[in-house]
């Protein structure tokens, strides 16, 4: 008997990576910023076409436990999920790229969305709880190691 309703929750189908793939590929559109003056950062970022979602990043995603996954983070940032991926059996290398993503290091950094900012920090705490013996990455922070 299914339990209530969760309005955070989505139900899932077994499908095919391939088909889970498709599928992400025709529900991601491009985003048009409003014009504004562009810097030459900004030029370089938008001669580049959008990365999409690599089948080996949705297999590390699918490996997660289900209430890691992140559902906003592949959609909106496919890039970062990929690079995520990538570097997740790199001990030192993930968990200074994931810092990297929730510390503006050099200051007036925008950010991520709040629902976004949720998954990479629920991200961070699972990896360091995998690699650390249980703790929590608050608690590295609180001791100021």
């Amino acid at each position: 008997m299914p339990g209530p309703s969760n309005p955070d929750s989505f139900e899932f189908e077994k499908v095919s990576v391939d088909d889970a793939r498709k599928v992400l590929d025709d529900a991601v559109k491009p985003v048009v910023e409003r014009a504004r003056p562009s810097t030459d950062v900004e030029q370089r970022r938008k001669g580049a076409p959008a990365e999409a979602l690599k089948t080996a990043t949705l297999q590390w995603i699918l490996k997660l436990p289900p209430r890691v996954q992140p559902r906003h983070l592949q959609l909106r940032y496919p890039r970062i999920a990929n690079k995520i991926a990538a570097e997740w059996e790199h001990v030192l290398v993930c968990e200074g790229y994931l810092d990297s993503l929730l510390e503006d290091k050099r200051g007036g950094r925008k950010g991520f969305p709040l629902n976004v900012a949720q998954e990479l920090a629920s991200i961070r705490d699972h990896y360091f709880r995998l690699h650390h013996k249980s703790h929590t990455a608050w608690d590295h922070v609180e001791s100021g190691r």
